[in-house]
């Protein structure tokens, strides 16, 4: 049975009591960007697809935005019903259709669109769930924000896109946004809390207290993996507040103590393992310095044993090599008046500066790495 091109979206009347059982589509083998020039392709055609990538991201933020993933993740509908749906104009709908449909977002029986695998991933509903990240991403601050390199290159700091905000102040005034950036980090740092849980090292903590955790989720996966422990989620008072409801919705509340407040003002006392996971590179060496010797503070009023995890995408040691890092530290450099995504040595010079000393190093399954220190004198 053949796909038929739905650009002509023929009404047809629908039987809900015999459900046609669709084909399901599945995602082309398509190269990553990052690998199309180890195949054979001119060097003009490999930037060409690096500038067709801003359209592309954008009509799939638009698509995101107008509700077509949800409105299709339990139904197959035409392009003119998602218009209706959408409030939208038709002739437009089916113009983004069609580019859904030729990038495997969707697939078509008859007149009708139903969603593939990859289309999937785009609903609230996944786990993990991409659309709180392209709502993040293609929102008009972080667009604008990265739309102004240029400026920031000249400058060596964002200019902030003169809404006079930091990221993190945006995010405080637009609860809507703040509430998808939560989202977005709490989908991403899913696979970092399973890597993190498989650890056997948690066996003589009692306390894990997370840093900048945001609504907990890591925090969360080592908890569940090992009953013993208690935690502390530290992070704004704003963010906390979403948190709680996460926390008792995964019967965590009374394992938890929420610690409120800056963490450069900071640190709870009381745990045996302090974590920093994605953290550090917003910020700048000396403010990392800064935190990591507050920490150390901590560690030495907790006594023998304590020790601090840090968490993070590393950009190679060798220059030039591939890593989807390097693209985590443009984004960076646009928002953030940090020094960005580092290498294993840089981490490794912060933590001699803070008085400590990294007795562990290892590579996680989910592109991060981890690096255990401790006292430099234990």
């Amino acid at each position: 049975m053949t796909a038929t091109d739905p650009s002509t979206d023929a009404q047809e009347p629908r039987n809900h009591a015999e459900p046609v059982p669709l084909p399901q589509r599945r995602r082309s083998t398509t190269a990553p960007a990052h690998q199309l020039d180890e195949l054979d392709i001119p060097a003009a055609d490999l930037v060409q697809f690096m500038m067709d990538a801003v359209p592309d991201f954008m009509a799939l933020h638009a698509a995101v935005t107008l509700g077509i993933f949800e409105f299709l993740a339990n139904d197959e509908l035409t392009s003119d019903e998602l218009a209706n749906a959408c409030e939208a104009d038709p002739d437009a709908m089916r113009r983004l259709m069609r580019w859904l449909h030729s990038r495997d977002f969707v697939a078509t029986y008859r007149t009708r669109y139903q969603l593939t695998e990859l289309g999937q991933v785009l609903t609230a509903a996944a786990r993990p769930s991409m659309r709180h990240a392209v709502l993040v991403t293609g929102s008009s601050y972080w667009w604008e924000a990265t739309g102004n390199l240029t400026e920031t290159v000249r400058r060596g700091h964002p200019t902030w896109s003169g809404r006079g905000l930091s990221p993190y102040g945006y995010l405080a005034q637009n609860t809507e946004l703040g509430a998808e950036f939560d989202r977005f980090m709490d989908a991403r740092s899913a696979a970092l809390g399973q890597d993190l849980a498989a650890f056997d090292d948690f066996a003589k903590a009692r306390t894990v207290a997370d840093l900048g955790g945001g609504l907990g989720g890591v925090l969360a996966a080592i908890l569940q993996a090992h009953p013993h422990l208690r935690g502390i989620l530290a992070d704004r008072e704003d963010v906390l507040a979403r948190a709680h409801d996460r926390l008792a919705h995964n019967g965590l509340a009374s394992r938890v103590q929420l610690a409120p407040g800056d963490l450069f003002d900071t640190i709870p006392d009381g745990a045996q393992i302090y974590l920093l996971s994605s953290v550090c590179h917003n910020y700048s060496d000396e403010q990392v310095a800064g935190l990591f010797t507050m920490v150390a503070d901590a560690m030495v009023r907790v006594g023998e044993g304590a020790e601090l995890w840090i968490a993070e995408g590393m950009l190679p040691r060798l220059p030039g090599a591939r890593s989807r890092w390097y693209s985590t530290d443009i984004r960076m450099l646009a928002l953030f008046p940090g020094d960005g995504v580092r290498v294993s040595d840089d981490y490794y010079r912060l933590t001699r500066q803070a008085g400590l000393r990294v007795r562990k190093s290892s590579p996680l399954p989910c592109g991060q790495a981890l690096m255990i220190a401790r006292l430099a004198d234990q």
